[in-house]
């Protein structure tokens, strides 16, 4: 079927964005919480390229693992996949004011044509100035992708579900092989 893409944009009405609800933790630890006010010291316009860079600095990549075990575990282990990653950044950004959305999709190279299942991948959009960027703390990714495309398939409403997206690509040589 034809496919396609939009690269992340501005906001077409001023104001308006598309962020999906998501609660945060209940019962967040004090660990987390003292993380997350640890922050607040930066004006806001710095505090996502400080989370950014603290999360890199001190959340290994696990490679790709089944199961969520989530922002808690991702904080005491120092390390996640990239669901764990997105978890944990996503408490981060939004406990310090951060419009967010947390995105389930595809990263492929922007000279890719082939979309198949091992380009699946969870990471953060954040809003900044009208535009949503790319917050991938686990390919250590901040802003917009230069070399990649990041493709959002569906958004998380909660670390179990997730909400539709329309999926559109740029390129009519671009196919989606479903394995």
């Amino acid at each position: 079927f034809d496919v396609q893409w939009l690269p992340l944009t501005p906001l077409t009405q001023a104001g308006q964005a598309d962020t999906i609800a998501f609660d945060l933790l209940q019962v967040p630890s004090t660990p987390l919480l003292q993380l997350a006010e640890s922050f607040s010291i930066y004006p806001q316009s710095e505090r996502v390229a400080r989370i950014h860079a603290w999360m890199v600095d001190n959340i290994a990549f696990s490679g790709i693992r089944r199961g969520i075990e989530g922002a808690e575990h991702a904080l005491q282990a120092r390390t996640g996949d990239c669901t764990e990653h997105m978890l944990l950044a996503g408490e981060l950004l939004e406990r310090n004011g951060v419009t967010i959305r947390r995105v389930l999709g595809v990263v492929v190279h922007k000279d890719q044509h082939r979309i198949t299942a091992d380009a699946l991948h969870n990471w953060i959009e954040y809003l900044d100035n009208g535009s949503w960027l790319v917050f991938d703390s686990s390919r250590r990714l901040l802003g917009a992708p230069q070399e990649s495309r990041y493709l959002a398939l569906l958004f998380y409403t909660n670390s179990q579900q997730l909400s539709v997206e329309s999926f559109f690509a740029d390129s009519p040589r671009i196919k989606l092989f479903l394995q």
